[in-house]
């Protein structure tokens, strides 16, 4: 919340500064997160003088202006009608944003450059004047700033409310809790005296169907307004606070909103059908044409201000574009409403519609504090849209506020906060944040105001005293805990093993929501795929977090968009984390534990040394087989074609043990690239962690280094294409013969000297004997017997 100190000032007698009072607030529970000047953003402002003036080619009320700061000049397209040659002026840059909110940029207006804007009073925030530009007197240096040379200092407190201090959410509010943190006198807010009677009631009725929901409503007529614009102060101080001005009748209750903290919306009277208000449930297909310009539909589950025949406002968030105040309303009805916060609450977040009121309801309104705001909004209407206020006030109040009595016990605040105060300091401290006390027989009966909705118990009293005494005041102690450690059981040793692995690999770790879009569906492909079901959160904090995840995969391609979007092109990057699976006839989810990683970029960084490269599949592969040596995987196999739907066929495997697929790694498709505005090629892989687990050998055997040399043999096979090599390899390794120690395969050819269809595979044999040199005689033996099982096997040719 935007808090303007001089309008703070106007209501507590403050002797501390913007700064102090800052601290002091934070102190004591209120977070100031920064304090600025108002006008800060006008500092690229600066002084210039109009050099020359010349009719604009196309346009009659134009001028193209040349201006100068005294160092450079500069074109600017001008229809202010004092503009003249020599005058002394403010001159806004592209980039700056004007008092009004608008950012200046550079643009052609009608066929010819301008450079910048030349500024009037009303666009500095310095007086009401919109029709002429600032004029400064010949002694003003050119290109001195224009907030230096008129004195623009406004401090502004940016204060970060908490949820549960709804009533320091307005200008009065935060100098109640100022005055008494300060010690300052607070100035007492007096409603105007309105006429009151009978008259309103032959006008207009209030009806509320949902007292559960609407605690109190009360409301005002006015006649004979005219609708114009807020007196420059008005807007100055909305402006100040955040919010854009935008008519007299509406400028008002926005103030009274930020001043009070009670939210108020006008009606126009005369489109109200029947003349008359009701409070209810919104009725299923009904919609509503909000005053953000779109059409929202409802359901029973949000109230609604109803005239006689259909929605006129969402209760406590915002009204509708059919009953709005224009230029041509005449009669307004005024509206003052208690709601119920957490109807409320549900509203706004079923709607992802929230507005200043909602914020403020949601938190919690003062109940007695209605009839206040709506007789000092319409005071203010009638003085500055004139009309009429037609006697008497609607007030249905069926759910009366009931206010709070606590006891307090003296001891109790000593066993808290470990100090003695006397009963009389306990009584002063709580009158401060006007708590009424009485002494009981040995207890304090408090009770709260009844803004102070966070004031329930005898513990939220103590909390009062503590910051009001102060909390460098109270003793230090140290708590005193037993901490008590468990040993990590397998799986997480196994996590920590695996973080461990691939970071060494070079890849970094990222961790992100557990929410994704549910368009991530549709983008993978995965409409006909069990990771298409969903679970969907009742209350998401955004549309792009509406689910919970069946993949890791989105959380990564929304990294890499981010990267990428932010010249970060080349990303190693890998997560491990839990995906959500719904169960039929179960209330929670499955949940597992997968790993996931994306490639894209650069292979390596750029260097002298070596020649740039993309990471290609293999550099994915060879992640993968590191991954699973070092983890100490066994029986894993990678077989062609993952049979993902947002996978390359022929750029992709699954991982499998036996028949059970354990993941997938491959290259994205390019129509899924396309769908992320990103260009690949970008690699991924996913893997479930708890099936790999069964898959790992934590037992370790030793074995001694070998005394005798090992000897190779080299065997060329032509085979058919289409044969997996790996097929050939795991093959021969499976073989059992005597002093076979490895295979490795060495080449693949195809070419010159080998057939069509077919291609060369080089296999490389070692073979060792444990207690002594084999001779050549014992491996050719070897070999030709392992030749002749390959080539029985596959039907393959020497070559």
């Amino acid at each position: 919340m935007l808090v303007p100190y001089n309008w703070l000032k106007e209501w507590v007698d403050l002797k501390e500064g913007p700064e102090e009072l800052a601290q002091r607030l934070t102190l004591t529970g209120l977070e100031v997160e920064g304090v600025f000047n108002a006008y800060e953003d006008l500092a690229p402002v600066t002084v210039v003088r109009v050099v020359s003036v010349a009719p604009h080619p196309h346009a009659e009320k134009l001028k193209v202006c040349q201006v100068s700061d005294g160092e450079r000049d500069y074109q600017v397209v001008c229809g202010a009608p004092n503009v003249r040659e020599g005058l002394k002026t403010a001159f806004a840059p592209p980039g700056t944003v004007l008092f009004t909110g608008e950012k200046i940029s550079e643009a052609e207006i009608r066929g010819v450059r301008s450079e910048g804007v030349l500024c009037s009073p009303y666009e500095l925030g310095v007086e009401a004047k919109k029709d002429g530009l600032i004029a400064f007197s010949d002694e003003v240096s050119l290109g001195r700033k224009v907030i230096e040379v008129l004195g623009l200092y406004e401090p502004v407190l940016e204060v970060a409310v908490t949820p549960n201090r709804g009533d320091c959410l307005s200008i009065y509010g935060l100098a109640r809790e100022a005055a008494a943190v300060t010690e300052s006198v607070l100035r007492p807010f007096s409603p105007p005296s309105l006429p009151l009677g009978e008259e309103i009631f032959a006008e207009t009725s209030v009806v509320i169907e949902v007292p559960e929901l609407c605690f109190r409503y009360a409301g005002r007529l006015i006649k004979g307004v005219q609708v114009s614009e807020s007196p420059f102060e008005i807007q100055k101080r909305l402006w100040f606070c955040g919010l854009r001005p935008i008519n007299n009748v509406v400028d008002v209750t926005n103030y009274v909103l930020l001043f009070l903290g009670q939210p108020l919306h006008a009606f126009d009277f005369d489109l109200l059908e029947g003349r008359r208000i009701i409070v209810r449930r919104a009725r299923p297909g009904e919609k509503i044409l909000t005053l953000d310009g779109v059409e929202r539909p409802l359901d029973e589950g949000i109230m609604v201000i109803a005239d006689a025949s259909r929605p006129v406002a969402v209760a406590g968030i915002m009204g509708g574009e059919e009953t709005a105040v224009t230029g041509k309303t005449k009669n307004i009805f005024l509206e003052s409403a208690w709601f119920n916060p957490s109807s409320i609450r549900r509203s706004s977040q079923r709607l992802k519609l929230s507005s200043e009121s909602s914020y403020r309801f949601e938190r919690g309104v003062d109940p007695e504090g209605v009839i206040n705001g709506l007789e000092l909004a319409a005071s203010l209407i009638q003085e500055l849209a004139g009309g009429e206020i037609v006697p008497g006030r609607v007030d249905e109040y069926p759910r009366p506020y009931v206010a709070r009595e606590i006891r307090l016990s003296p001891k109790r605040v000593s066993l808290y906060l470990k100090v003695d105060l006397p009963q009389e300091k306990l009584i002063d401290l709580l009158k401060k944040v006007e708590v009424k006390v009485e002494r009981g027989v040995e207890d304090l009966i408090c009770v709260p105001p009844s803004y102070r909705h966070d004031l329930t118990l005898p513990e939220d009293l103590i909390e009062e005293i503590a910051r009001l005494y102060g909390y460098d005041k109270l003793p230090v102690a140290v708590p005193r805990a037993e901490i008590v450690g468990r040993p990590p059981r397998p799986f997480d040793r196994l996590l920590r093993r695996a973080r461990e692995i691939l970071t060494a690999l070079g890849l970094f770790e990222v961790i992100n929501y557990s929410f994704i879009s549910p368009r991530f569906v549709s983008l993978l492909g995965l409409e006909d795929d069990p990771r298409a079901r969903t679970l969907s959160l009742a209350n998401p904090l955004s549309e792009e977090q509406a689910v919970m995840r069946t993949t890791l995969i989105p959380g990564l391609l929304q990294t890499a968009r981010v990267n990428v979007f932010r010249e970060v092109p080349d990303l190693k990057i890998f997560e491990i984390g839990r995906v959500f699976w719904p169960r039929e006839g179960e209330p929670l989810p499955e949940e597992r534990h997968f790993l996931a990683g994306l490639l894209c970029g650069r292979a390596h960084p750029p260097s002298c040394h070596q020649r740039p490269r993309l990471l290609d599949f293999y550099d994915l592969k060879g992640v993968l087989e590191s991954f699973c040596h070092a983890l100490g995987v066994r029986g894993l196999c990678f077989e062609p074609g993952a049979g993902e739907p947002f996978l390359l066929p022929a750029l992709s495997v699954a991982l499998k043990a036996g028949e059970e697929k354990i993941g997938f790694a491959g290259a994205l498709r390019d129509d899924v690239l396309e769908k992320l505005d990103l260009s690949g090629p970008i690699f991924v892989f996913e893997l479930d962690l708890e099936k790999l687990c069964h898959l790992v050998e934590t037992k370790k055997t030793y074995q001694p280094l070998p005394k005798f040399p090992a000897t190779f043999r080299d065997l060329a096979l032509v085979v058919p294409e289409e044969l997996p090599a790996g097929d050939v390899l795991a093959f021969a390794r499976e073989l059992s013969f005597p002093h076979l120690e490895d295979v490795q395969l060495i080449d693949v050819y195809r070419g010159k000297g080998v057939p069509a269809g077919e291609k060369s595979l080089t296999l490389r044999f070692v073979y060792r004997a444990k207690d002594r040199t084999l001779r050549d005689e014992e491996v050719n033996d070897l070999h030709q017997q392992v030749t002749e099982a390959i080539l029985s096997r596959f039907k393959a040719k020497l070559r």
